[in-house]
């Protein structure tokens, strides 16, 4: 049997794996937290909230492109649109520079996942006015938050590995 030979990716081939992979894996982590979050609420039993941060943030986007929020009817689309592409550019981001500061993936993605919702829930949110002031919010539903920000984290994390390993065993 002849030996396999491997050929050194370039640089910027690398960089580009490492953010599709983040990619992906940030779309698997958006659903896993959308998962959670659902189970959540119907374990709870609460009721879905008519506006989302997400939804104000499509709403936002829609206004500066067309000049008009989007539709009533289409809310809930567009707050699903919002959070898969945030999961996205998320997990891109992680897949990226984890490639060239690995002590972001310190946790297995916890650390990430808690860095998220710190920047993102409770900084960005409210400084872009698409939530409340983290003052105004319940302890539990500042412990919900960054539960499904954990969960984000170690399953982008998770599923980078599992895309990476299945990369590199393709001859």
């Amino acid at each position: 049997m002849a030996a396999r030979t491997t050929v050194p990716m370039t640089r910027s081939a690398a960089a580009a794996t490492d953010l599709l992979v983040g990619i992906a894996a940030g779309l698997g982590a958006a659903c896993a937290m959308n998962l959670f979050q659902s189970a959540y609420a119907w374990l709870a039993r609460l009721d879905e909230p008519d506006e989302t941060s997400a939804s104000r943030a499509a709403d936002a986007l829609s206004e500066e492109v067309s000049g008009q929020p989007v539709k009533r009817s289409e809310k809930k689309h567009a707050d699903t649109v919002m959070h898969y592409v945030t999961g996205a550019a998320l997990g891109g981001l992680y897949g990226l520079v984890g490639g060239l500061a690995p002590f972001i993936m310190a946790g297995r993605g916890a650390l990430f996942g808690a860095s998220a919702w710190l920047f993102g829930d409770e900084i960005a949110v409210p400084v872009l006015g698409l939530g409340p002031a983290p003052a105004k919010i319940r302890a539990v539903d500042h412990g919900l938050a960054l539960a499904s920000h954990l969960i984000f984290g170690v399953v982008v994390d998770f599923s980078r590995r599992k895309l990476n390993q299945a990369i590199s065993a393709q001859p």
